[in-house]
């Protein structure tokens, strides 16, 4: 994967999109998927095959056109939010081509203290695309210190875009891109994928991946220029604008100006139960809650401290046990367990601290971890809103949990699928349920992981994590089974079944042999995986 890089260069391009792709996924959303390996073992072929696909783009989107996976998130106790996973080789293509022009949309942004979501800052080696110096918190952090120290401002006007991401019209972002890519020859086929990505619909970015991302902010540029040079003082992040008054007759004003500029502009509206005219006192008050997890009647210097701990523990990294030395350190001064309980006794969880306290619980030791996931799964329901947090930190330390502990938690998940609970009913959250199964072998998981499979057949994401994991435990007797339907799959569990196959001994290999004329220009690159893990003895490791 040494190779010299190039700012703007196709082929560049199309390797970043690769690299970011195997150290961060897809998606912020989905579980990862197993081409976050694949992509590196296959590094250099899938290069060049991105780069053929370019040159033969109508034929190659006619020969496999992209199969995603859309399904709702859920957001806080009773909201929802559609996300989408891009089928993976035209994810990384689709990224290819939007990072190839990424430089030029950055440049003609308004400023890192204006706008702070997505900033363009590619890192070549790690795969990283954004800059780690400006984030939600600082976009936050910035605001509260502006609004304590400008004596002007009395009031601050805060709105949220209403279903951003899925009501952007490709009319206006294609004229956006236009004007980047006068030839047309990159932004053209960017649209043609957005197009197959809605669907019959003329709008709507698929929400989860950076390719989305960089889009959606190109689709702000304009209204962000146009507050700029009308002289309005404000800070945005993604959807969320603050803006900075002098007075309440201001901050409705301009309310009405923004309103007005985001549909003739963007055709879009802000939420109005999100919009809000805060004098200066209440904006600090409640930017406070937001950024440590408190309300007025809990402060807590503790809780403070402990929200503004930078929780983000890497086992990969290269200084990963320096990383983890130093989280435990900086945890010592904290009653976890106790904080937990305490949690614990509302109605309803602060959402922003559970979930950092239980990524906090990732750098504890095996007992403290134990007792902590065996109170958290009993109360499982009423951390409902953080149970993709809670379930991906007990699969990545699933090794570290005592027998009592991995007994414990595995009861629990396996009665809220007997009992048909809520928290199931969303494919995300059950897609983690069976990840988080993959890690325990044994035959009432398996019965388990079956009878999900015939109740989800349906459902791309349920049969893959499922199909997944039985390979993992390499189930030969179902395996086998499988293989009669191979006809009839959806494209992303035929791929992983090609790559399967070379764990079925020689029946797999006749069958590779029997049916390779049939596969297209991705599944030869899944093939070619297949086989060089086979010959390395460790395909079950990858899946």
């Amino acid at each position: 994967m040494d190779t010299i890089y190039k700012e703007g260069d196709l082929a560049s391009s199309f390797k970043l999109a690769t690299k970011n792709v195997i150290k961060f996924g897809d998606t912020d959303i989905f579980p990862y998927p197993v081409e976050t390996r694949m992509f590196n073992d296959v590094f250099d072929s899938l290069s060049k095959s991105l780069t053929e696909t370019h040159a033969d783009f109508d034929n190659r989107l006619n020969e496999s056109a992209p199969v995603n996976i859309s399904t709702c998130s859920t957001v806080g106790y009773t909201g929802y939010r559609w996300a989408t996973q891009i089928d993976p080789y035209w994810n990384v293509y689709f990224l290819g081509l939007v990072l190839s022009l990424s430089k030029e949309i950055e440049e003609s942004r308004v400023g890192v203290t204006t706008v702070y979501s997505y900033r363009y800052k590619p890192d070549y080696l790690t795969g990283s695309l954004f800059s780690k110096d400006v984030s939600w918190r600082s976009f936050q952090e910035d605001s509260l210190t502006l609004v304590k120290e400008e004596e002007d401002i009395n009031y601050v006007l805060t709105c949220d875009i209403a279903d951003f991401y899925t009501r952007i019209y490709h009319h206006r972002l294609e004229n956006a891109l236009d004007r980047i890519d006068p030839q047309k020859t990159i932004a053209s086929k960017i649209k043609k994928l957005m197009q197959n990505f809605s669907g019959t619909n003329s709008y709507g970015l698929p929400v989860g991946g950076p390719a989305a991302r960089i889009l959606a902010e190109l689709s702000l540029d304009s209204i962000d220029h146009i507050l700029q040079i009308n002289g309005i003082r404000f800070k945005r992040y993604v959807d969320d604008f603050v803006i900075f008054c002098k007075t309440k007759e201001d901050a409705h004003s301009i309310l009405t100006f923004i309103s007005r500029k985001l549909m003739e502009n963007e055709g879009l509206t802000l939420q109005k139960h999100k919009t809000s005219i805060m004098s200066k006192e209440e904006f600090i008050s409640l930017t406070q809650a937001k950024l440590f997890g408190l309300n007025e009647d809990e402060g807590s210097p503790m809780k403070a401290k402990f929200m503004s701990l930078p929780i983000r523990f890497d086992p990969y990294s290269q200084n990963a046990v320096e990383q983890y030395d130093t989280i435990k350190e900086s945890l010592k001064d904290f009653d976890l367990l106790g904080m937990l309980s305490s949690e614990l006794q509302k109605s309803k969880i602060n959402q922003p601290f559970s979930k950092q306290l239980v990524r906090a619980f990732a750098a504890t030791d095996e007992n403290i971890l134990s007792n902590a996931y065996t109170i958290i799964f009993d109360n499982i329901n009423e951390l409902y809103p953080i149970f993709t947090t809670v379930v991906q930190v007990a699969t990545t330390n699933w090794n570290k949990f005592n027998e009592p502990a991995k007994a414990s938690i595995t009861n629990k998940i396996i009665q809220l699928i007997k009992s048909d609970s809520f928290i199931l009913k969303t494919e995300l959250n059950l897609a983690y349920v069976v990840k988080l199964l993959a890690k325990n072998n044994s035959v009432e998981n398996q019965t388990t992981l079956t009878e999900i499979y015939k109740s989800n057949t349906d459902s791309i994401l349920i049969t893959l994590v499922v199909t997944q994991t039985m390979a993992k435990w390499n189930v030969h007797y179902w395996l086998t089974d499988l293989r009669r339907v191979f006809p009839t799959m959806n494209p992303w569990q035929r791929r992983l079944f090609i790559v399967i196959s070379y764990l079925l001994g020689d029946e797999g290999k006749h069958w590779v042999a029997h049916n390779k004329n049939k596969f297209n220009f991705i599944d030869t690159l899944y093939r070619e995986w297949g086989a060089k893990r086979k010959t390395t003895g460790n395909l079950k490791d990858a899946l």
